[in-house]
Parts: C-alpha cells; structure tokens; sequence
C-alpha cells in the first residue's frame, strides 16, 4: 500500500514536470507567432550590395531608404531610385529629412535641398541632422549649428564649446532647445543670441527619442538617460555593446549590430521580447534601422535585406495620393498637387493631361480601386490609376479622386482645381487692347484728316485773303480812275464859271469841290466809313454836280433807319456814288425836263435797303446809246459785285420805270447785312 502511493505520488510530480513544460512551450511558441508576423519585402533584393541606413516617411506616406547606394523610395509594391537623373550624390549621404515639397540630403561636404523642380546645393561640413522648428529649418553639423536660409547655411554663435563641437542632434523641449553634442548635452533658451545656455552633462552624446511628454538621449551609443524636468539625467539603460533605438508604439526597439533587437517597455523599461534571426524570419542579427511608419508598421533593416511587422488592425481605406501629372506628356514637377491650395492655370494649348494615382499600402495585399470625376458625375470604380483627358475645352475644372478597397464602403479622396485659359485672342483685355488701338488709330486718322482739312481751310482761307486783297486793290484803283475822272468835270466846270466871270458860283464850287475832294481823299483808304459821311459826301458830290451840270437837276436823300443814328452805321466807302453819277451822266442829261434824284436809305430787320431812283431815259437806253464812256459802265459793274460780295442772297436789282409803256426813269436797289460800331 505504502509503495502504492509512493509510485502514485511520483506520477504526479511527472505530471506536473511536463504540464509546466508544455505551457512554456506554448508560451514560447506565442512569442514566436508574434515575431513570426514580420515577412522580408523580396522586392528589396533587387538593389544588391545595397544597405539600409536610414527609414524615414513623406506626407504621402511613401517609405524613404538612405542607402550606402543612394535614395530608394518604397510605396507597398515596388522600389524606385530617387533623382537618378539629377546631379545629386546620395552615395555618401550623412542624413535625410523631408517636409512636404523640400527634400534635404546631408552628406559630408554640402547640403542640397530639393523642392519641386528645383535643386539647391550649401557648402557644409558633416550635416548630421536636419531639424525643423516653426517653420525654421537648422543643421547639427560636424562645426556646431547652423540656420538654413534660402540662399545660404549661417552659423549660429552660441559658445565656444558648442560652436566647435561635432553636433548629433537638437531638439525643442520644454520651451528650450536641447543639443547632443560629443563634448556634453547642452541647453539652450534660442539658437538665436541665446540668453542662458548651460551643460546639463559633460560627454558624447548621440541623439534623442520622445515618448509621450518624456526625453529620452543615448549617451556614448550605449546608455539611455531620460531627462526629467529639473533638467536632471535619470539612467535607464545600460548596454555592453554600442546600440541605437527607436520608439515603437509603446515599446523602445534596441537595436545593435550583433544581438539583433530588444524590445522594451518605453514606461518601465522592463525587458519584454528580444528579435532576431533565431526566433524570426530576420537573416541577421546586425539592424542597422527600425522604423515605425503613420499607420503602426515596423520596418527593419539589416545589411542586405529589408523587412515589414504588418499592423493587423483592420485597415478601413487606403492612403490616396497623386503620384504624376503629364500635361501634354510632359512632366509636371514644379508643384505637388497633394498639398497645392490653389487654382492651377495652363495654357489654351495644355488642354491634355495625364494624372497617375497611386496608394501606399503596407499591412494588406487587398487590391485598391479608383473613381474619379471633372465634371458631375463619378466613372465606375475601376482598378487602373492612370486618367487621360485629351483636348480639354477652355474653362475651370475640380478634379476629384477616391480610392478604396475592392468592394469596400469607405474611401479617401483627392482634389485639384485647375483653369484652362482662353487663347489670348480671347481673353477679355485682348478686346480692351484692340479697341484702345482702334480708338488710337481712328483718333490718328481723325487727326491727320483735320490737319489735311485744317491746311486745306487755311490755303482756302489765304486764297480769299489773297483774292479779297486784289478786290480791294482793284476798288481802289477803281476810286482813284473814278477820282482823276470827276476831278477833270469840276475842273472843267470851274474853268467854265471863271471865264463866265461869275466869282461867287465859282468861290462855292471851289469850296464844294475841297470838301468833296478832302472827303474822298480820306476815305479811299478805309474799308468802312459811317452812313452819314457817305451822305456828307453824296451831297457834296451832288451839289458839285448841280453847279458844273449843263442840265438841271434837283436831288433828295430819305434816311429811315428805325431810331439807328447814322453815325453808328457802317458802309463801304464811294457804295452809292457810282450809281448817282450813272443816273446823272446818262439818264437825266438826255432828257427834255428836269431832272430829279431820290437817294432812300432804310433799316429793315437785319439789312441796309438802299434805292437811287432818277427820272431819266432808263438804264438800258443809256447803255445802249452810251458806248464811249467806259468808267462809268465798269464803275457800275465793279460796285455791283462789291455789293454782292457783301451779302450772299441776291439783293442787287436795276430796272426801269414804266408808264404806259413808256420809260419815266431808272430804279436801283441792293440790300447789304446792317452792320454797326456798338
């Protein structure tokens, strides 16, 4: 009995040996299925010899690679070489960083910047790091801290320790910038004329890692220190061989280029797993980076390959993103449009564009559909990326993407908006300019036309000046034949009286005759006189005549002038004589009775009527019978067209008086434009 339960108890103790073995066999295999998840991206293996420095991620989620080769860019399902057709030496690259559109490589002899189309290159010595505070970009280079400007790297003076140390990293916290540097972990308030700067600890110190609000520095590549903040160095991990690390969820990833990877708890640092290639589908213990990309994905490096810890969260739409734009098959690398606000302009001639659309899946082989609009409605969801747009009409556009699962129910989108311009003939300031041209051209041509007309007016002008002048001229050479002549007749009516012996007749007429003579004298050089010194002279001048006359005659002059003072009416001098000597030489002289002369002078609205009416043998007897006196006929004539020069209606009448058929006399009469001196 006894021995019964001796064997019985044995057993037990057996039992209980294996149960314990089997559950740290399961435990173990647990571990391993955790690790197992991570899988090697094959695709990788193309770029042979190629190592792995650097992992990093873009806005669009595209994996980045710092090689001893170069840049490679990795977006889910294949690898590309990055500015192999730029003048750029990514080979020996020291760091890399990306924001947005700019792309910063560090090497150990300069900095380039590539943003857009663009490529910049700054002379600098060993950048090790490239960090980013609002909107300020600075380098931790091999002779102290730079500040990156748009057109040149300048260095920032803070002391003299630092300004010459080699600078590992800087980061902002705290409200202070924190600097790893081989000669200490330093403080400063501003990279900018700084007013504290301090050192926290004396030594070499690498570079920084934040979880959560904590700071955590790798000293001399095998303590990390967390600094609390009293600016104090807690010690929280000591290695024997130089690692480096990185944050991972919620774990500290300790990498190092022997024991592969420790995984610890970023808030207790307690040991939790360990990672390499005994228990995983890793080929090296020798990672040379660890990175945790947006979506909770792992990537790690060794020396040739390259491997993925997929998030098993269920992934609910993929990330879109506009991979290239052809317009007009050319490549449109001046701006990305994943992060382009504004309205982008083409040409009336860049009306054919390509969009390529592309999505960054790492943690699901799950195919990916698009649908894309430019106008209302949506295509069908279709799994090619590739859109063409051939001979676009002129006009705005929003193009819109969306892109999901195969058969899912939620999607990501993208937009842009563009405007295809008119032609330039088109365009509504091309009709501004062209009617201001036309306008200029029609004022040109209005211009020179009245200039033409303007000469023209004032040849026309000159000629009438001209013309006017030989008329006058030729009026006063009229007066000074028509002077001679009537000077002769009183002469010769003198010479009568003298030889007569009749003194006083003679004493008169020689007076009359200086009067009349003194009058005409003065006169034949003006071009107006008043009406009452051409009555004063008409008088004269018939008085003269009734003394020298063989016939007599009697006269009269009849002023009617509407209340006008007939000093304040102006004529052309000598207008009436002509016409009064005609009726005396050649209509009374031939009649039996005596003569008499009406000389009428009336205002009637806007216009001087004259009228000399004589009782004589009439007008057209006279030039018939008269045929060797010429001045007087061309005296009539010259005045008559004085008369109607004056006036541009036809008032100059002459014609003879009838009774029963028989001619009783001759009857003048013109009208000129009244003209007066007030």
């Amino acid at each position: 009995m006894k021995k019964n339960i001796v064997n019985l108890f044995s057993f037990k103790k057996l039992y209980l040996k294996e149960v314990i073995f089997f559950l740290i066999l399961c435990l173990s295999f647990n571990v391993f299925s955790q690790d197992s998840i991570i899988e090697e991206i094959t695709a990788f293996k193309d770029f042979e010899n190629s190592s792995i420095i650097e992992i990093t991620q873009d806005n669009n989620q595209t994996i980045w690679l710092r090689t001893n080769k170069g840049l490679l860019n990795y977006n889910g399902k294949y690898f590309s070489k990055s500015f192999k057709n730029r003048a750029i030496d990514s080979n020996l690259s020291t760091s890399l960083f990306i924001n947005n559109d700019s792309i910063f490589i560090g090497n150990t002899k300069v900095l380039t910047l590539i943003t857009n189309n663009n490529v910049f290159t700054f002379e600098a010595k060993g950048v090790n790091k490239i960090f980013k505070h609002k909107n300020a970009y600075y380098v931790a280079s091999n002779h102290g801290i730079y500040h990156f400007n748009k057109n040149y790297l300048q260095p920032l003076k803070t002391t003299y320790n630092l300004d010459f140390s080699i600078i590992n990293d800087i980061i902002f916290h705290n409200n202070n910038f924190i600097v790893a540097a081989n000669s200490g972990l330093w403080l400063l308030s501003d990279l900018f004329n700084p007013e504290t700067i301090s050192l926290i600890s004396k030594g070499n110190f690498n570079n920084f890692k934040m979880y959560q609000n904590k700071l955590f520095v790798l000293k001399n590549k095998q303590t990390i220190f967390q600094l609390n903040p009293n600016k104090q160095l807690i010690e929280k991990y000591t290695s024997d061989e130089d690692i480096n690390f990185e944050v991972v969820s919620d774990q500290l990833y300790l990498f190092s280029k022997q024991t592969g990877i420790n995984v610890l708890n970023a808030e207790t640092f307690i040991f939790e797993k360990r990672i390499n290639k005994y228990n995983s589908k890793i080929n090296s213990n020798t990672i040379n980076a660890v990175f945790e990309d947006i979506k909770g994905n792992v990537f790690l490096a060794t020396d040739n390959s390259f491997y993925i810890q997929k998030n098993r969260e269920k992934l609910l739409i993929p990330n879109l993103y506009i991979e290239k734009v052809l317009v007009n098959y050319k490549l449109l690398d001046t701006i990305n449009l994943n992060n382009y606000n504004k309205r982008l302009h083409l040409n009336a001639k860049s009306n054919s564009i390509s969009i390529t659309l592309n999505s960054n899946i790492f943690s699901t082989d799950k195919n990916i559909e698009y649908r894309f609009k430019l106008g209302n409605d949506f295509s069908p969801w279709q799994e090619v990326n590739q859109i063409n747009f051939a001979n676009l009409k002129t006009g705005n556009y929003t193009f819109i993407a969306e892109a999901r699962f195969k058969n899912g129910k939620n999607s990501s989108s993208k937009s842009f908006s563009f405007i295809i311009k008119k032609p330039f003939y088109l365009e509504v300031w091309f009709y501004i300019v062209c009617t201001i041209a036309l306008l200029l051209m029609i004022i040109l041509f209005l211009e020179i036309h009245l200039k033409k007309l303007n000469k023209r007016n004032q040849k026309k002008i000159k000629d009438l000046k001209l013309k006017n002048h030989l008329q006058t001229l030729e009026q006063k050479a009229l007066q000074l034949q028509m002077n001679p002549h009537f000077i002769f007749n009183v002469l010769n009516g003198i010479k009568a009286l003298g030889n007569s012996e009749k003194k006083q007749e003679l004493n008169e007429t020689i007076s009359s005759f200086s009067v009349l003579l003194r009058s005409v004298l003065n006169n034949s050089r003006l071009e107006e006189i008043s009406l009452q010194e051409e009555i004063t002279t008409l008088k004269s001048y018939l008085k003269l005549e009734q003394q020298i006359s063989s016939k007599s005659f009697d006269f009269s002059i009849v002023e009617n002038l509407n209340g006008i003072d007939s000093e304040e009416i102006l004529i052309p001098p000598m207008l009436i004589q002509p016409f009064v000597e005609n009726a005396i030489k050649h209509g009374i002289s031939k009649i039996n009775t005596k003569g008499n002369i009406l000389v009428t002078f009336d205002v009637k609205q806007a216009f001087l009527h004259c009228t000399i009416v004589d009782n004589g043998i009439g007008i057209y007897n006279s030039i018939n019978n008269n045929s060797e006196n010429t001045h007087t006929s061309v005296a009539f004539k010259v005045t008559k067209e004085r008369i109607e020069n004056l006036s541009k209606y036809n008032v100059f009448t002459a014609e003879e008086l009838k009774k029963d058929a028989n001619c009783i006399g001759t009857k003048i009469s013109f009208k000129i434009p009244l003209k007066t001196d007030y």
